[in-house]
C-alpha cells in the first residue's frame, strides 16, 4: 500500500474521489490512461465500489471520460480550442453575475468578497496539485460568491458546472504561475462593488476572464 492509501475518517466515496483527482491533477495518472477500478481500488486500499462512485463524480467534471467499450480513461489535457470555448462561456455567464451581485450589494458583502480576495492571495501557489489545491478553491470560491450575490440558486448551479473544467486549467502544472495576475483582477472587481457600479464590475469579470485565457494559451 502506497501513499495513496486511504485511511482518513471521512466518507470514502470522497476521500477516494480527493486521492484520484489528485493523482489526475499531478499526473499520478496520466492523461488519456486507462481507469481501471481494481486497479485504483488495491492502490487506494479501499474496495471497487467508492472508486466506481468517485469516477462517476470526476466524470462529471470532464477529468474522467467513460465509453460504453473502453470504460473509464483520465481525459486528455485541454486543446487550445476548448480552453477558448470554456471561456467563452463563462463570459456569457460571469459578467452578468457580477453585475447583478454589484446591483444587490450591501457593505457586508463586499467585506466578505475582500476576505475571499485576500484567502486567494496569501494561498500557497506550489509547488505541486497538493500545495496549490487550497489556492484553486479559494480562487473558485470568489466566483461562487459573486455567484451567489446574485440571489438566484440556478446561477450557482450553472457556475458549479463549469468548476471540473476551470481546475483543468492547471492541470499536471508544477505551480500556479498567474496567481498575482489573477488576485489584481479579483481586486479590480471589488473595487467597483465599492463603488456600486455593475457596469464596472461586469467589465472588469470581462477583463479578467480575458486575461485568464490569455495566460492559458501564452
Amino acid at each position: 500500500m502506497d501513499d495513496w492509501s486511504v485511511t482518513t475518517p471521512r466518507g470514502v466515496t470522497d476521500t477516494v474521489h480527493d486521492a484520484i483527482l489528485e493523482l489526475l491533477m499531478n499526473r499520478g495518472l496520466e492523461p488519456g490512461a486507462a481507469l481501471r477500478t481494481q486497479v485504483l481500488a488495491d492502490r487506494l486500499g479501499v474496495s471497487a465500489t467508492p472508486v466506481r462512485e468517485a469516477l462517476a463524480r470526476l466524470e462529471g467534471s470532464g477529468l474522467v471520460l467513460r465509453s460504453a467499450r473502453r470504460g473509464y480513461r483520465a481525459a486528455p489535457l485541454l486543446s487550445s480550442q476548448e480552453l477558448a470555448q470554456l471561456v467563452d462561456v463563462r463570459l456569457l455567464v460571469e459578467p452578468g453575475n457580477a453585475e447583478r451581485a454589484c446591483v444587490r450589494t450591501d457593505d457586508a458583502f463586499v467585506a466578505r468578497l475582500w476576505a475571499a480576495v485576500e484567502e486567494q492571495r496569501t494561498a500557497p501557489t506550489g509547488p505541486g496539485y497538493a500545495a496549490f489545491k487550497d489556492y484553486l478553491a479559494a480562487d473558485w470560491s470568489f466566483h461562487e460568491l459573486l455567484a451567489a450575490g446574485t440571489g438566484n440558486p440556478f446561477i450557482v448551479r450553472t457556475l458549479d458546472s463549469f468548476r471540473g473544467f476551470v481546475q483543468r486549467l492547471h492541470q499536471v502544472e508544477e505551480r500556479v504561475t498567474d496567481a498575482d495576475q489573477s488576485v489584481a483582477e479579483h481586486e479590480a472587481i471589488v473595487r467597483a462593488f465599492e463603488r456600486r457600479d455593475p457596469a464596472a464590475a461586469g467589465e472588469a469579470m470581462r477583463g479578467h476572464l480575458r486575461g485568464v485565457l490569455d495566460r492559458a494559451i501564452g
